[in-house]
């Protein structure tokens, strides 16, 4: 194949790529808001698990210190406010408390996976320096949250369980797909409690697509 030939060809791969079958991520700051959305969203439906009713309307106090992992702080937030929900009062030292909440992590933390179906890169014959870049006909990212957490709570006085749930454990997950490079269509837990509660919606999407694509890449 002559140098024109290459030309035309590479200029062929090229216009679907230019409709956006790149994908890049973006954040102004350390974390995405989908990471921590991810792991604040898997932390809670493990949390809404564990059966507080028991220490129902007692005074507790939150240790911390066995909670190591990220979003810590949003962790303990989140008991104290299932604690609150059942009537509890929260207080500052285990001695003026009726009841101790202790809380562990066993994993906090997000996964990504990518199914594609399409061509792979191709490198164009020497002395070309350029190669045909990868072309994915479907596409989809996935971003999981992943927490297992552990709570116990046990009677000042006597220091029996008032609470052994063992470990809970939950995930939540958001989900971008794309075809021929359209799309960039979400779904996934994430994506559901944005469009709830933020009223989060795509700004381009193509339901028929979205339904096929989501239906091939469960």
């Amino acid at each position: 194949m002559d140098s024109l030939g290459r030309s035309l060809l590479l200029a062929l791969w090229l216009i679907p790529c230019g409709l956006g079958c790149a994908t890049m991520k973006h954040s102004d700051t350390a974390r995405t808001g989908v990471e921590q959305l991810l792991i604040s969203s898997a932390a809670d439906r493990a949390l809404d698990k564990v059966d507080f009713r028991p220490i129902a309307n007692a005074k507790v106090f939150l240790e911390p210190k066995y909670l190591d992992c990220v979003d810590k702080n949003y962790i303990l937030l989140s008991m104290r406010q299932r604690l609150m929900r059942y009537g509890c009062t929260i207080v500052d030292k285990a001695e003026d408390a009726q009841v101790v909440v202790e809380v562990a992590s066993g994993g906090v933390g997000t996964d990504r996976n990518e199914v594609y179906f399409g061509t792979s890169e191709i490198p164009l014959p020497p002395p070309s320096p350029v190669a045909i870049p990868k072309l994915a006909i479907l596409e989809r990212q996935r971003a999981i949250g992943t927490a297992k957490l552990t709570v116990l709570a046990y009677d000042v006085e006597s220091k029996s369980p008032v609470i052994n749930a063992g470990y809970t454990l939950a995930r939540s997950d958001h989900k971008t797909w794309n075809i021929l490079g359209f799309g960039g269509v979400n779904s996934g837990s994430v994506h559901e409690e944005l469009a709830t509660n933020a009223g989060d919606v795509d700004t381009f999407s193509v339901p028929a697509m979205a339904s096929a694509g989501t239906r091939m890449l469960r």
